[in-house]
């Protein structure tokens, strides 16, 4: 596996000119449309044998919604290689069964409320229940990727979730430490989303029959599409719009989570102490919180992180040449480009 190491985050250059938005979202998706609405709609279906009050709980996490970007990566990365991508299909359906099982646990973990507007599943049965859901519709997706996917990318996806958690272990563990140095937020990053991203490249590819040495290289594309999407999502933390959010500003301070861009603010020759003394390696109050971000949109916080993110993006783009020379090879382009351009 590779490793992220130190760059000269001052090179890149900036915005390309994309604005990301729902509407370039949705040009990129409507490329596989028909076999996004069949994982769509497999997703909906894959629990009709389970008795009803596990159903109902997996409907709920089914009709949350999301952007779908896990299946998205799988059929396109399966796209460019051949227009038939029906073998892609459950790879994709897998993929989001597999991301929903981690959201759940996560809002109990942090004793959510609400995700993307609706009551959670702890929220409305219970969190006993809210963990066995998780538990049922991970091993769902697992059975469906034993049964209808290969060996390999049944190991590809089963490393993908040790080490996913893992990373939150070290996450959990290492919370409000601020002597964190940026090579330990990378490595929580890369195994809490770079990693699945990457999974779903390459299992996409494999799923299709595209050659073993081809496929790889699709997973380095998606890991560093994945780190550049993890870092833009802390940005957006601290300096993203509340009301498109639908969240505070700061929740990861909040949650002892120490991302880039307050890294960066620790390190800062005339706020570094101002920042430390305001977070004291405990749960910063809001009033600090509030000051924290604001240091961060000030003080060169975010264009060094959004500098990092281009990187990452460029990165991703160089795992692209030798690829198949097909227009879907522009189309993962623009993926990479969204993933940092983004306002969604």
């Amino acid at each position: 596996m590779p490793t992220t190491s130190k760059t000269n985050h001052s090179a890149g250059n900036g915005s390309t000119g994309q604005k990301g938005s729902l509407a370039q979202y949705q040009e990129i998706v409507a490329l596989v449309q028909e076999p996004m609405q069949q994982t769509e709609a497999r997703l909906a279906s894959a629990f009709d044998d389970a008795p009803p009050e596990a159903r109902q709980m997996a409907l709920h996490l089914v009709q949350g919604g999301g952007k779908r970007v896990r299946p998205l990566l799988v059929l396109l990365s399966a796209r460019l290689f051949t227009e038939d991508v029906q073998k892609a299909i459950p790879v994709a359906v897998a993929a989001e069964m597999i991301h929903m099982a981690t959201l759940v646990h996560d809002d109990v973990i942090d004793g959510a409320e609400l995700r993307r507007g609706r009551p959670t599943v702890g929220r409305l049965w219970g969190n006993v229940n809210a963990v066995l859901s998780g538990d049922a519709v991970l091993a769902r997706a697992l059975l469906l990727l034993v049964q209808e996917s290969t060996p390999a990318i049944v190991e590809i996806m089963s490393e993908m979730l040790y080490q996913m958690c893992e990373g939150e272990i070290v996450q959990n563990a290492r919370a409000s430490n601020l002597d964190q140095e940026e090579d330990d937020y990378f490595y929580r990053i890369e195994r809490k989303t770079a990693l699945f991203f990457a999974a779903c490249c390459q299992s996409g590819a494999l799923a299709v029959g595209a050659p073993p040495e081809l496929a790889k290289r699709l997973w380095h594309f998606g890991r560093a599409v994945g780190m550049a999407f993890q870092v833009i999502d802390d940005l957006l933390d601290v300096a993203g719009d509340e009301k498109v959010l639908g969240k505070p500003a700061g929740q990861d301070l909040a949650e002892g989570i120490l991302t880039l861009p307050v890294l960066y603010l620790l390190r800062h020759p005339e706020h570094g102490e101002q920042v430390r003394a305001l977070l004291n390696g405990g749960t910063p109050d809001p009033a600090a919180i509030a000051t924290v971000v604001k240091l961060a949109r000030e003080n060169g916080a975010h264009e060094y992180t959004y500098q990092t993110a281009r990187q990452f993006v460029d990165e991703a783009k160089g795992w692209l040449e030798g690829l198949p020379p097909t227009p879907l090879k522009e189309v993962l382009i623009s993926v990479a480009d969204f993933s940092v351009e983004r306002r969604l």
